[in-house]
């Protein structure tokens, strides 16, 4: 019976330090949650993924591919593709950046390859 007593002693301020924690990081986080940045030119949030999907398609094509005249034929083919094809290639060029030397780079950009021929 003393056992659960002082078992008892002991939670009652153990719960309340544990609410008063919870408390305080819930309260230091506000600021956090409430800034944000201000930018007047936040431009076209669909062009801005486009871009930066191009951008990763390129990156990885220019290290590939050394044939500038074929670099130059690729942009202007990535500018035809729609959104899917172009989202398609850049998830493959992702996986090329990120296991460069493996079978599975290589089969990335043989489908690479594929999409942008046959499109």
């Amino acid at each position: 019976m003393k056992g659960r007593i002082k078992l008892k002693r002991f939670v009652k301020p153990l719960a309340l330090w544990l609410v008063i924690l919870a408390m305080a990081i819930f309260f230091l986080n506000i600021p956090v949650a409430i800034s944000r940045t201000i930018n007047s030119d936040l431009g076209d949030p669909y062009t801005s993924v486009q871009q930066v999907d191009r951008h990763k398609i390129l990156s990885v094509l220019e290290d590939k591919v050394r044939d500038r005249k074929l670099l130059e034929k690729v942009k202007d083919k990535l500018d035809t593709l729609d959104d899917r094809r172009t989202r398609l290639i850049a998830s493959l060029s992702d996986r090329i950046a990120h296991e460069e030397k493996t079978a599975g780079a290589d089969i990335a950009f043989l489908l690479i390859t594929i999409l942008i021929i046959l499109s």
